[in-house]
């Protein structure tokens, strides 16, 4: 299995730490995405051994399950531009 955060915040960071932390998951099947790169949870994130990108359909395309750790105003947009990329093996958290 396989994880996906669309954003890479605050949320994404405790979700991932936890996941690990518990052994629940391995780092290395954790995929992040945020259109910035120089975020301080960004960095935490790849020193924890999470891959990150700044293209969510990247995510998308490499996850099973898809967290969306963005703020609510956001999620239609995101909703727009990954919406045709969500297939049924996808497990979509909100």
């Amino acid at each position: 299995m396989s994880v996906g955060f669309i954003g890479a915040g605050q949320l994404a960071f405790a979700l991932a730490k936890g996941f690990t932390a518990a052994g629940v998951l391995a780092a290395h099947k954790i995929m992040a995405s945020s259109p910035d790169m120089d975020l301080a949870t960004v960095s935490a994130l790849r020193k924890m051994g999470v891959k990150l990108t700044p293209h969510n359909k990247e995510t998308v395309q490499h996850s099973d399950v898809l967290f969306l750790a963005v703020k609510p105003h956001i999620i239609p947009f995101i909703l727009d531009e990954i919406g045709a990329d969500i297939e049924d093996r996808h497990i979509v958290v909100s």
